[in-house]
């Protein structure tokens, strides 16, 4: 682990949990009234904005998800990853913590977890334990450990009650976020969240993770680029998953490393994330960075936890390729059609709001026009486009509702560009993309 964390029993049962959020809330709530009187003493026009995204609720957010672990936590991994661009810059430091670990469970709550799964005898598979996690996720935390026969494992073990408090963490979560008015009250994530549920179900199925994992190997195993563990079947079940323990370091280290290896490295997960796309159909759709190890002396990525893997239609994959060809060509009718497609814009929204949808895909294009790499971060891509995209806060015709799916293909494209970005990489967008559109004919466009 990277710093010594207290173990903490997880909360698994529903009035528990609810307990911690309305602690959270709480925290919250006298966060904002301290910082709404800081400014008033201080002569300011009091904001309610400004003392929901200062830097104590950021500490008290952090601290209670990664007590409570589960799907809370899992909302606020998501929330970290754009701290700096979409939240304040202050919180980057605070909210990496959640990218990086959980609080461990206690000792007790980890043996009954492994008694239950393998029997009480279920060291008799061992030569080494260890009881310390090397990892506390948001769903289970890890341990290293050696068989009988000298191999190395990785244990994950989930977190008991996880599985059970999906339901009622998101919606506990959602109503912080309705309170907090980060999101427009016109926005209606009902049917978002109802297959975010099952999503996150699918994850603490650990039996159908180690299923993802050999495909995987399957797709990937003529690749030189990419590791992927292999599974221990006989001691992998629905709540603990055996697998090979790999060496490598958190990728956000290569920061130190030369430009030269930053660009690789990012060029390659983009890679990847086009392959999972265009050719395989499956996506590991978390792009959570503690997913991704770096060995620098095999110059290899190592892929961690593929229980966010999802299945890609066909229909998703061709109307993506179409979107990335007319975004590479600017060709607004043609990227209208795609977004059509793919559900990012519909018919009940506003011409206003379709049209500031294009001017943001038409600015993201960007980085696609480029023969000789394009740096995101250099030229504040990220930055431009919000900067373009900010009517769409306030205009209430402005909500589509896009099948989960492509939601998911947007969060792991969108985590790959903020990797990118974080890092000042320098890539080939258009080099990448060619291959896929040459292989291609164009799709045709879906009747509207």
């Amino acid at each position: 682990m990277t710093d010594k964390r207290n173990e903490r029993k997880v909360p698994s049962g529903r009035i528990a949990r609810l307990v911690k959020f309305g602690g959270l809330a709480s925290a919250i709530a006298g966060n904002v009234v301290k910082g709404t009187t800081k400014q008033i003493l201080s002569g300011q026009r009091p904001s309610l904005n400004q003392s929901l995204l200062d830097t104590d609720n950021a500490i008290s957010i952090t601290k209670r998800l990664a007590h409570m672990r589960g799907a809370a936590m899992k909302i606020g991994q998501l929330l970290s990853m754009d701290a700096g661009e979409l939240l304040p810059a202050e919180w980057e430091p605070i909210l990496s913590r959640l990218r990086q670990e959980a609080d461990p469970m206690p000792k007790a709550q980890l043996l009954k977890t492994l008694e239950a799964s393998w029997s009480q005898d279920w060291h008799k598979h061992f030569s080494y334990f260890s009881f310390a996690p090397i990892a506390s996720a948001s769903i289970g935390q890890v341990h290293r450990a050696t068989l009988k026969d000298g191999r190395q494992l990785a244990i994950k073990v989930q977190y008991p009650g996880v599985r059970e408090s999906i339901d009622s963490d998101i919606d506990n979560v959602m109503s912080l976020v309705k309170l907090s008015t980060v999101l427009p009250k016109h926005i209606d994530l009902s049917s978002l969240l109802t297959e975010a549920k099952a999503q996150l179900k699918n994850e603490a199925n650990y039996l159908q993770e180690a299923k993802f994992i050999n495909a995987y190997r399957e797709n990937l195993h003529n690749d030189p680029h990419f590791i992927v563990p292999y599974v221990v079947d006989e001691l992998t079940d629905q709540n603990i998953l055996a697998m090979e323990y790999i060496e490598g370091s958190p990728i956000t280290d290569i920061s130190a490393m030369s430009s030269d290896i930053i660009d690789l490295v990012c060029t390659r997960l983009m890679q990847l994330s086009y392959q999972e796309l265009f050719v395989h159909k499956l996506m590991q759709s978390d792009p959570n960075f503690a997913n991704y190890l770096y060995q620098s002396d095999t110059k290899k990525i190592v892929l961690l936890d593929f229980g966010a893997c999802r299945q890609i239609s066909e229909h998703t994959s061709v109307h993506y390729l179409a979107m990335a060809d007319a975004m590479q060509r600017q060709d607004n009718n043609d990227m209208r059609s795609a977004l059509y497609s793919l559900g990012l814009i519909d018919n009940n929204m506003g011409a206003a709001a379709i049209d500031t949808v294009l001017k943001a895909c038409f600015e993201a294009s960007d980085c696609l026009q480029s023969d000789t790499g394009y740096n995101l971060k250099k030229q504040k891509l990220i930055k431009r486009i919000q900067v373009v995209s900010m009517p769409l806060i306030t205009d209430k015709t402005a909500a589509a509702s896009p099948i989960f799916e492509v939601a998911l293909v947007n969060r792991k494209v969108t985590g790959m560009i903020l990797l990118a970005n974080k890092l000042g990489a320098t890539l080939d967008f258009k080099g990448v993309l060619a291959p896929y559109l040459m292989q291609s004919a164009k799709p045709p466009s879906d009747k509207k």
